[in-house]
């Protein structure tokens, strides 16, 4: 699949302000791709260096953040899952989070060792296993229709909409093969600069090739009916 020119296809037809990346869950690095070395507070601190930048991030990598190193998959060593516990009891004291949650949260199946994030036009040769999009709520809409998530014919590709952790909107597109989105959190908010007009989107790589071929038809059909709402508006007088 080429990426980069789906990437472009979604940047420029949806007129996204953020590029559109990648995640690939890998049992080793691939081979030319650095090491992200500097120490981060979160793991969606890194999907705001993906923007601009192909790299991979070990488990270890991931320990600053439990519940984010929880929800991507990886086993933190005891003295880390404390911490987590630690910070899950901060939170239960402000009502935050409820410590019955975090066994419900998803958490990525797939066997791995590393993740390679990066732009999503830079997986030449590396396939990513979602796209990860932060856009406002009409994109996602248009995003929604152009992989068929808006259907009514029970196909079982219902678009997931929940909160927080933002992180969990990743192994919930990968269980389900579906595109799936998160309102955000406090933390993503917070590491990944995303703004309170935005929200998360998260594709699996299965169903952008769907997303390329549609976006023109559903973009078209947008126009339509907003030509259509609009004139059917004029006809009535202004409340």
């Amino acid at each position: 699949m080429d990426y980069a020119s789906i990437a472009k296809l979604l940047m420029e037809s949806l007129s996204l302000t953020r590029p559109p990346i990648g995640l690939a869950f890998l049992l080793s690095p691939p081979e030319g791709v650095r090491h992200y070395s500097q120490a981060v507070p979160s793991a969606c601190t890194f999907w705001k260096a993906a923007e601009s930048t192909l790299f991979y991030a070990t488990a270890e990598d991931h320990y600053n953040c439990p519940i984010g190193a929880i929800t991507q998959g990886f086993n933190p060593p005891p003295e880390v899952m404390e911490q987590g516990m630690a910070l899950i009891g901060q939170m239960g004291k402000i009502r935050y989070f409820d410590a019955a949650e975090v066994g419900n949260v998803p958490t990525v199946k797939k066997s791995h060792q590393v993740i390679v994030y990066g732009p999503l036009t830079s997986f030449n040769g590396i396939e990513p296993d979602l796209a990860l999009m932060i856009c406002s709520p009409f994109q996602a809409m248009l995003l929604s229709e152009a992989v068929g998530a808006m259907v009514w014919r029970g196909a079982g590709k219902e678009t997931h909409l929940f909160g927080r952790p933002a992180c969990a909107v990743i192994p919930s597109a990968l269980k389900d093969g579906a595109a799936s989105a998160s309102l955000g959190c406090m933390g993503a908010r917070t590491f990944a600069d995303i703004q309170e007009s935005e929200l998360l989107v998260a594709i699996p790589s299965n169903c952008l090739a769907e997303a390329g071929q549609k976006l023109a038809v559903i973009l078209g059909a947008n126009r339509e009916m907003r030509n259509f709402y609009a004139t059917n508006k004029s006809r009535f007088a202004a409340v």
